[in-house]
């Protein structure tokens, strides 16, 4: 066949798209029937009938009648595909792979897949789109199948197949099928998550488990099938009559709050009378009127009963109630206010007990209260997000460690910073503890390291960047040496200088040698007379051993003899045993 020739080849099956089905959202189930179709034909056709395999395949039209038995809209993942027991018999999962819709990512995939000793079939998702490639092992060459069930530009009558047997014309389909999302959706702050999952792709990979089941395999595979339908029969059964008795509750319910507006409006009736003396007693002269205002000014209980038969006298004159029907109303009045005050402290009773909630910035979940953390930053995280968050940066050992949506704050120049006693609550571990304690002190100390004990102490940070010299703070170790330089010099020995003049310095006056009075290099005499001429190249300066003095700088024979002559005169040329 020209596939093997190099050629790719794009097979079309029209009328068979995975939408001409009932269910709109099959395409993970046409992916895996075509994995497992493509397995049988892979073991009944072996890699030696490489061109009889690619027949079979290219004439195979039934891979997508799968989806029309599939009415529902809801989009079915591959894990809860393979868990069917017609591909998890045929089926073994070996391995998921996720990153982003691009050709690195999908070279990868298919350089893993070469690797496996038998031919594999990798179900790629980007939701909502799900495709499928296998990689077919033969003696020769590798051929690589690529199944989509969309319509698309190369095969708009139906689904489609593409084969060719290089690694790089596959990467390239599959970036064409699923290419990357838009850079400028991904920018868009209101949809960041949706465009996030579009730019992402997961791979779950799976070889064949074994050669096609005989009939005694499909019967079992049948009769497993036929249980799980039984089981969600029962569970739709179930929660059919659960579904009638939550009606029947809620018919009941619906009863007793029309009973309860029922009685409401009785009450209301019966308390207009009340309401219209209350507000008729504040104008009105009559006696009856006047002992009511001035028990609201101070009347004590005794006198209550005495106005309880005022009441019932002016209901009746009022409005010809008898004295039977006064009490009533009365009665049913003290009755709603009590009630009502009883009703009012279970509200506010219920309204403290009701868990308050909170949608955590980082995760979007709502949770309750109690797993929130307080930051002076008054951000909303949750325990397991910030944990999360602490325990990655004491892992990259950074500190301080920040608040993370104060980081994500374009104009905060103050970000928050995670407090130790947090660190404590939140739940580390004993080693993260031991980081975070060693990462909180090093802001405060250096690790100080002594050369002679070999031992390593922290000192504190201050006093180690304001000190010169550096002295072991341990107890069995005096060492001192120079910060700058990191040489040790001796308690009550000479001045320490890093460049060693000053303890050359010493050294000179000790031993009693002598500088050039012009250049300033030292000079040891080991015999003979004062007379020193410097060697310094360019000095041509001679002095005296004895007193130091500068006897002349020539390079004149004349002018040297006589400088001589003169200077010692005065001074000593030799030095004589025994003075």
């Amino acid at each position: 066949m020209d596939i093997l020739q190099g050629r790719e080849r794009i097979v079309s099956y029209p009328g068979t798209s995975q939408f001409n089905g009932r269910g709109i959202s099959a395409c993970g189930l046409a992916a895996m029937n075509f994995a497992r179709v493509l397995s049988d034909l892979i073991h009944i056709h072996s890699s030696d009938r490489m061109i009889d395999l690619l027949r079979a395949i290219t004439s195979k039209e039934d891979i997508i009648s799968i989806c029309s038995g599939w009415s529902s809209d809801l989009h079915l993942d591959v894990e809860e595909i393979q868990q069917v027991p017609l591909f998890e018999k045929s089926l073994k999962h070996v391995s998921t792979r996720f990153g982003p819709p691009r050709a690195k990512h999908f070279r990868r995939t298919l350089e893993y897949m070469q690797t496996l000793s038998s031919s594999a079939t990798v179900i790629i998702t980007r939701p909502p789109e799900i495709i499928a490639c296998t990689i077919i092992k033969g003696s020769e060459t590798d051929v690589f199948v690529i199944f989509d069930s969309h319509p698309r530009p190369s095969y708009p009558a139906g689904a489609g197949l593409i084969l060719n047997t290089s690694i790089d014309k596959a990467v390239s389909r599959l970036t064409s099928i699923l290419p990357p999302a838009d850079s400028h959706l991904l920018s868009l702050s209101g949809l960041q998550w949706q465009a996030q999952l579009l730019n992402n792709v997961s791979g779950h990979i799976f070889v064949s488990n074994g050669p096609p089941a005989d009939m005694r395999g499909m019967q079992q595979t049948v009769v497993e099938s036929s249980l799980a339908v039984l089981r969600l029969r029962a569970e739709v059964a179930g929660l059919t009559q659960k579904n009638e008795r939550l009606a029947k509750e809620n018919e009941t319910l619906e009863g007793e709050v029309q009973r309860l507006d029922d009685a409401l409006i009785v009450g209301s009736s019966w308390l207009a009378p009340l309401n219209f003396l209350s507000s008729s007693s504040s104008s009105s002269s009559s006696s009856s009127s006047d002992k009511i205002i001035n028990n609201d000014c101070g009347r004590d209980a005794d006198t209550w009963p005495s106005l309880y038969d005022t009441v019932k006298e002016d209901l009746g004159h009022e409005w010809g109630l008898d004295s039977l029907s006064s009490a009533a109303a009365l009665e049913l009045q003290q009755s709603f206010d009590r009630e009502d005050l009883q009703l009012r402290d279970q509200m506010q009773t219920l309204a403290a007990s009701l868990p308050h909630n909170f949608s955590c910035v980082i995760c979007m979940e709502e949770q309750p209260v109690d797993n929130s953390v307080n930051l002076e930053c008054k951000h909303s995280i949750c325990r397991t997000c910030i944990r999360g968050h602490i325990c990655s940066k004491i892992e990259e050992h950074r500190f301080p460690i920040l608040c993370p949506v104060c980081m994500t704050e374009k104009n905060n120049r103050q970000p928050e910073a995670i407090s130790g006693l947090l660190v404590q609550q939140i739940g580390v571990d004993e080693r993260q503890y031991a980081i975070w304690e060693d990462m909180e002190l090093s802001q405060l100390s250096v690790l100080l390291h002594c050369r002679k004990c070999q031992r390593s102490v922290p000192v504190d940070k201050q006093e180690h960047d304001e000190a010169r010299m550096l002295v072991c703070p341990l107890p069995d170790c005096n060492h001192i040496w120079c910060k700058a330089c990191q040489q040790s010099f001796t308690i009550n020995g000479p001045p320490h200088s890093c460049d060693g003049t000053s303890e050359l310095d010493h050294l000179m006056k000790q031993r009693g040698w002598k500088y050039c009075p012009n250049c300033k290099t030292p000079v040891q005499r080991d015999g003979g007379c004062s007379h020193m001429t410097c060697i310094s190249p360019a000095c041509n300066t001679h002095f005296c051993y004895i007193c130091g003095q500068n006897i002349v700088r020539s390079a004149l024979r004349s002018d040297i003899q006589t400088a001589v002559a003169a200077h010692y005169r005065v001074c000593k040329l030799f030095d004589y045993p025994g003075e």
